[in-house]
């Protein structure tokens, strides 16, 4: 059985993204827009060069800020709705994963009408066209949803279960890092990390490719050497610029290689605390290395080593606490009990983990007294 790779996203690595949103969107006649964004990326200022651009071009956008972070359709549908009124053509997602995960879904019921997306979730329907187009925005480098085909937005109970479906694809994909140049160090730590999740968790998943092992070996070696310069001087443009990059090379990575236990233990810890996402998955990373490392093929050992920037005798077992020291020297948390997990709560998370999608493409089988041993080790 062969090995699928397919990516129709067009990328732009961009230093000067409002003009090259205008060339994306002059390839259509008469485009009106659904400007998808947040409140404090429109407090920010980030979103009037755009809209500066767009009327200079004459063309028409309607803003909507409404979407917080881990969006459920509560949250889609108004935005879908604003599209609707606005008779919008194209959805342009200018922001982090949540914005872009919505404005996917929006791609989704503007093509769809009539169509409820937790019927969609719950595969009770299926899709039948191509999405409206979408152009993401990353304002972040973590996420890598502007490079996926998953919109992951909770069902009514905030449970989250993503669509995954080649139509969920972003039309295009604008690049630049110029955008988190304000982004606080403690976030481009947790989304940075992040990205570096998702690179090590396609290169040692089940899944793993030749075709995604370029991908994610790349996005590993950029954010070892630009993440740390990233978030000690928000303004180094160009570890900005490496990091957007990284993170969207990341994305596609994982998109077509799968991810693993950190992002399955992730799901359950992050929902049970309300933790931003990076920053669980970069607590869980120590945790879930001190698991795997076993089970890394010996031939695979020496490109991740060197990836990540390991000394030439390290060896698996080391990979646990190099990635301790790694968070460290990012003023992140490396013990779960300082991001917020309570013993208590430690049987409900490893069940729930055994449910998500990602949990079966991990390098190595775990049980769920396993999983507790695991999380309690780390604690």
């Amino acid at each position: 059985m062969g090995t699928p790779f397919y990516f129709p996203t067009r990328l732009i690595f961009s230093r000067d993204a409002p003009s090259d949103l205008i060339q994306e969107l002059g390839k259509d006649p008469i485009p009106q827009v659904l400007l998808l964004t947040d409140r404090g990326i429109l407090a920010s200022g980030l979103v009037e060069p755009f809209l500066k651009k767009l009327n200079g071009e004459g063309i028409h956008a309607t803003v909507y800020s409404e979407i917080p972070g881990n969006p459920n359709v509560q949250e889609l549908l108004p935005a879908y709705e604003a599209a609707r009124q606005a008779s919008a053509t194209h959805v342009v997602a200018l922001g982090g994963g949540s914005v872009i995960d919505v404005g996917k879904g929006v791609g989704i019921l503007l093509a769809h009408p009539g169509f409820d997306w937790e019927d969609i979730q719950w595969h009770r329907t299926s899709l039948q066209r191509p999405a409206y187009p979408v152009i993401a925005i990353p304002t972040t480098a973590g996420t890598g949803s502007e490079v996926t085909k998953v919109a992951v937005i909770g069902d009514h109970t905030g449970f989250k279960m993503g669509v995954l479906h080649p139509f969920v694809f972003t039309r295009s994909a604008i690049i630049d890092g110029s955008l988190a140049l304000s982004l606080p160090p403690r976030l481009t730590a947790a989304t940075g990390m992040d990205a570096l999740v998702h690179a090590i968790e396609a290169f040692t998943g089940k899944r793993a490719s030749a075709t995604t092992d370029v991908f994610a070996l790349a996005a590993m070696r950029r954010i070892v050497n630009h993440l740390p310069r990233a978030t000690r001087d928000g303004r180094d443009l160009d570890s900005r610029q490496a990091m957007a990059e990284a993170a969207s090379w990341a994305g596609i990575a994982f998109d077509q290689s799968g991810l693993g236990l950190a992002h399955a233990l992730g799901g359950p810890l992050t929902a049970t605390y309300h933790l931003h996402h990076g920053l669980g998955i970069a607590v869980l990373l120590p945790a879930t290395l001190s698991f795997n490392y076993p089970a890394i093929p010996a031939d695979r050992w020496e490109a991740l080593r060197d990836a990540l920037g390991m000394p030439g005798d390290s060896q698996p077992a080391d990979l646990a606490e190099w990635s301790r020291a790694f968070l460290k020297d990012l003023g992140m948390p490396t013990r779960l009990s300082e991001a917020g997990l309570l013993k208590k709560d430690i049987p409900q998370i490893a069940e729930e983990t055994t449910r998500m999608a990602m949990f079966g493409n991990n390098v190595r089988a775990a049980s769920v007294p396993e999983l507790i041993q695991l999380l309690e080790a780390n604690f």
